[in-house]
């Protein structure tokens, strides 16, 4: 009985270790559960077009804590790897190039699952990555993330949204993530103010062309035109003449005077 237990276990093991060697490089190890967050973060899965699960762990190599507040406003590659991943040798090289051509516009994490903390910063050190990276103790945040590759990248958008996954690596792998890291650079900035559609003056001002404030409302009716003053009556002739200018005592028709009387 003794016998058969021994070697049982033996099985058990040898099948665990050819699962994680195979699952190195892009081949897939048995799907992980997605580990609920126990803080009230978002659960897993990962996946395309959806907010990234919970991620919170503090860093090996003296560069803080990470969590998914600290990269808010910034494009992540959130690397998940292993020391005993042949790939990653190759891809941290890789990283490390695109995480300096991007200074300030993109952070990029690596986060070991390696069953213990020994040697994953210093395989970090040796393989060229200064960028941060953590240990996730226990395989919590893979299992939310249900990581099922080593390699596997994650590109995330400024908002925090998955863009990108990348389950394995190969030759051109890093080029296409360059082109990813471009595509979203050049996307605008989600927290835009967002402005008026007409974009000039706020709701409420009159449009260009209305009468300033005062004017006679509409229909009012036009002010009189001044009335022309009446012409003055004529002045009254002058005592003692008609008129027609003739005086009394004028000579009669035929122009000859009267006879003079003999005294």
């Amino acid at each position: 009985m003794a016998w058969f237990t021994t070697r049982a276990s033996a099985v058990v093991g040898f099948s665990f270790v050819l699962a994680v060697t195979s699952a190195c490089g892009g081949s897939k190890k048995p799907p992980m559960t997605p580990t609920p967050d126990g803080e009230g973060g978002k659960a897993g899965p990962a996946e395309v077009g959806k907010p990234a699960p919970e991620l919170k762990l503090a860093t090996v190599n003296g560069k803080g804590s990470i969590t998914l507040e600290s990269l808010s406003g910034k494009i992540a590659v959130v690397d998940f790897w292993a020391t005993w991943c042949g790939p990653c040798k190759q891809s941290f090289p890789k990283l490390e190039e695109l995480a300096k051509q991007n200074t300030g516009k993109v952070q990029v994490i690596g986060i070991s699952v390696d069953d213990k903390a020994d040697g994953v910063a210093d395989f970090a050190k040796a393989n060229g990555a200064t960028f941060p990276i953590g240990w996730d103790d226990g395989h919590t945040i893979a299992g939310r993330w249900k990581v099922d590759t080593m390699p596997t990248t994650y590109i995330l958008d400024t908002t925090g949204k998955v863009r990108f996954i990348h389950a394995g690596y190969k030759d051109g792998e890093a080029d296409v993530i360059a082109k990813e890291l471009a595509t979203l650079a050049s996307e605008p900035s989600s927290g835009s103010a967002k402005t008026d559609p007409a974009g000039d003056k706020p709701a409420g001002d009159k449009p260009a062309g209305d009468k300033p404030a005062g004017d006679k409302p509409a229909g009012d009716k036009p002010a009189d035109p001044p009335v022309a003053a009446a012409d003055p009556p004529p002045a009254d002739p002058p005592p003692g003449k008609k008129p027609g200018g003739k005086k009394p005592g004028a000579k009669k028709p035929g122009g000859k005077p009267p006879p003079k009387k003999k005294p």
